[in-house]
């Protein structure tokens, strides 16, 4: 960090003086910190972009685009690459609220399955938002809007080709070993005349997709009497695909033999204009495969969370095998 947080601060808010900052958990990728001041001024994220300088410019777009239909922070203040002498920072509203886990250790079913519902709906609104195609995302500095720039995979079958190359990664197969990294190519290339039906409906694979749409990333609140969301919060991994991707990502630790998320999330979700093919449950486990997999190509991991990765690997090869 080039710049003190506190001068980065001044910048947006110079008649404040910030009192002091507090680390925020989660975001791996960046560093998020909560400001508080020494006046009666609601407290601030300070949000620096450590690890790709171009995903402010990408996620503070996406913020905008969004904020009508999606409850997402709003932006007080960003300098991105071009305008910042400093690494790109952004200001944001500081949104109160609670995970999803902290909402189950409640073991509230009620206001899980709220919660659950709030969460189904607030994805189909982000679905709503779609581009000219599927790809990576960006911010095109002379129009000002986001465009797709090029897809993740040229060619058919995208999720089994890029499957394949996270099980290429050194990384992966020295923490999933042979058998596993053998297992999953054989697996995924099975699934690729039905994941290939999906992209022949062009307009439900050229959607905005969250990527995260998990864990400290989505902020739930009672409000009103229900538990409702109140943030959906980093965007910088979001791209144009199929939203079934962020179906699997909130799925992914529900065990359907007690069941906690459903059917109240995919319910919501079709009922506020979301769709879900009639074997949506097995194929967006399918293509959770390639978020698990990605994360077990990084250098940095805790063994804790390789186990917990594999583990969601292993089951999901598995539960095919026996229904398949």
């Amino acid at each position: 960090m080039r710049v003190e947080p506190f001068r980065l601060v001044a910048r947006a808010f110079p008649h404040q003086r910030a009192l002091r900052l507090e680390p925020l958990s989660g975001g791996h990728c960046n560093t998020n910190l909560k400001i508080h001041f020494d006046s009666s001024h609601a407290p601030v994220v300070l949000r620096i972009y450590d690890r790709d300088p171009s995903a402010c410019s990408k996620e503070i777009e996406l913020l905008r685009l969004v904020r009508k239909t999606v409850p997402v922070p709003e932006v007080f203040h960003a300098e991105d690459a071009l305008r910042s002498d400093v690494a790109p920072f952004a200001l944001l509203e500081y949104i109160e609220g609670c995970t999803f886990t902290q909402l189950k250790h409640t073991k509230d079913i009620d206001a899980i399955q709220q919660a659950s519902a709030s969460a189904g709906r607030t994805l189909a609104a982000i679905g709503q938002y779609q581009f000219a195609k599927p790809g990576m995302l960006s911010l095109n500095t002379e129009t000002g809007r986001l465009e797709v720039t090029a897809a993740y995979v040229e060619g058919p079958d995208p999720i089994p080709r890029l499957l394949d190359t996270f099980l290429a990664s050194h990384n992966l197969r020295e923490r999933a070993g042979q058998e596993l990294t053998d297992r999953l190519h054989g697996f995924i290339w099975s699934w690729a005349p039905r994941l290939a039906r999906l992209d022949d409906a062009l307009d439900r694979v050229r959607c905005l997709v969250h990527s995260d749409f998990y864990g400290g990333n989505i902020l739930f609140k009672q409000q009103n009497g229900r538990w409702t969301v109140v943030g959906v919060l980093d965007w910088e991994f979001a791209f144009s695909g199929s939203p079934l991707i962020d179906v699997g990502h909130f799925l992914r630790f529900e065990n359907t033999s007690q069941p906690l998320r459903e059917p109240h999330f995919s319910r919501a979700f079709v009922e506020h204009g979301g769709w879900l093919p009639p074997d949506w449950r097995e194929i967006v486990r399918v293509l959770d495969l390639t978020a698990l997999c990605e994360m077990l190509t990084r250098d940095e991991l805790p063994s804790e969370g390789i186990g917990e990765l594999l583990s969601l690997i292993h089951a999901t090869v598995l539960s095919h095998r026996l229904h398949g």
